[in-house]
């Protein structure tokens, strides 16, 4: 009961800062940010009535000219290989359209690839010291710089956050357990102990960042999700753990925290049960989840995301993808929300654990819910890092 009461209140003093440091910009007019997508991002273009394809480019603006606008910012791309074993060509899919796109990026030569965010977005470090963050768009090319110097630590996660003036970058340091938030020209670094790291690093990578952390009842949220730890007899250390849980252990409950379509999801999967929460951040409530409709979601010990079914046939709907763990290996499952029924989705054996990565070992060409499993599960170790130890 302590720990839950240490998380809930340490939780809650953390969202006051975060809400604080946020507020320090103004949140942009929601006229400003409602502005259509070009083609290249999931979206038609909508052009001025002359426009026409052989002038198309002086008939909108340029994306590079504004690195933070919103028009041009990728929405829902995720990227499934990545710099840090592929080179520089790359596969990004859309989770929202179905769309999958090949990228050659020549720029990540240029720096130390940290990781990418759930958004898109690629974290890079700077070759030479300090190591200053910069933020890469690979679907316009545009940078954004930060003066924060990117720790030199193996598994940091990430976000970039465009609801206010300013952009707003956060990493997140599994190693040490430190929080940094930056604005391009300045910086924040907090230690957190581990189960409010944990709890942090799951929101964060849910994509609950920007207005989530000032909203009136996310403390009250916070404490109802840990309620709900307590009545499954969850170790309270282990419940937001990014390490993944062995099939059969009686502590294996784990709480996974995502945006989904504005609101707040917990999915809590225990042993032999998976439970779906939306939160109301307004008044702090909870209430179960019957249906996703026309999505499924995909949840790992790394990180979770919704897909839109309509655009891969072979997902099901209003379905719970996740993976199992047993020793150095790990089959995909599927869990219907509607019916709760439970299965596998195929007969053998998906992964197979090599070092602290967990490698398809079906026959190629990988299945679209391989893939989003495998990005569930691993994250790549930080170049930087990997470069100071050797």
């Amino acid at each position: 009961v302590d720990s839950v009461l240490e998380i809930q209140n340490q939780a809650k003093q953390q969202l006051q800062r975060a809400a604080m440091a946020a507020a320090a910009a103004d949140v942009l007019l929601p006229s400003k940010r409602q502005k259509n997508n070009p083609s290249c991002l999931g979206t038609l273009p909508v052009l001025p009535a002359t426009a026409t394809a052989d002038c198309w480019r002086c008939a909108t603006d340029d994306p590079k000219d504004d690195t933070s606008d919103p028009r041009f910012l990728p929405y829902r791309w995720i990227i499934l290989n990545d710099a840090f074993q592929s080179g520089t060509r790359l596969l990004l899919v859309n989770t929202s359209t179905g769309r999958f796109l090949h990228r050659e990026l020549p720029l990540l030569r240029d720096y130390y690839v940290i990781t990418t965010t759930l958004t898109g977005f690629f974290i890079l470090a700077d070759r030479s010291p300090p190591h200053a963050a910069r933020v890469f768009n690979p679907l316009t090319g545009g940078t954004i710089p930060f003066t924060v110097p990117v720790p030199p630590e193996v598994n940091v996660a990430g976000s970039i956050c465009f609801d206010f003036t300013l952009p707003l970058l956060t990493l997140l340091c599994d190693s040490s357990h430190k929080l940094y938030m930056a604005r391009p020209d300045q910086f924040e670094v907090e230690d957190h102990k581990f189960p409010v790291y944990s709890f942090i690093r799951r929101a964060v990578v849910g994509g609950l960042i920007g207005r989530w952390w000032g909203s009136a009842g996310m403390a009250d949220v916070i404490g109802k999700i840990l309620g709900v730890a307590e009545s499954l007899r969850a170790h309270p250390l282990k419940f937001f753990s990014t390490d993944p849980p062995e099939l059969g252990s009686a502590d294996n409950a784990r709480c996974f925290l995502m945006d989904f379509g504005g609101h707040l999801l917990a999915i809590i999967k225990g042993q032999g049960l998976i439970q779906v929460f939306k939160c109301d951040d307004e008044n702090g409530t909870l209430s179960h989840v019957k249906s996703i409709i026309k999505h499924a979601i995909f949840i790992g010990h790394h990180r979770c995301l919704a897909v839109n079914t309509d655009m891969f046939p072979s997902i099901e709907a209003n379905c719970i993808y996740y993976t199992e763990h047993l020793g150095s290996s790990a089959r995909i499952w599927k869990f219907n929300i509607e019916d709760r029924k439970v299965e596998t989705v195929s007969e053998a054996v998906d992964f197979a654990k090599k070092d602290k990565q967990f490698v398809l070992v079906a026959d190629r060409p990988f299945t679209i819910i391989q893939l989003l499993s495998s990005y569930s599960i691993n994250i790549q170790d930080s170049e930087l890092a990997l470069q100071q130890i050797t």
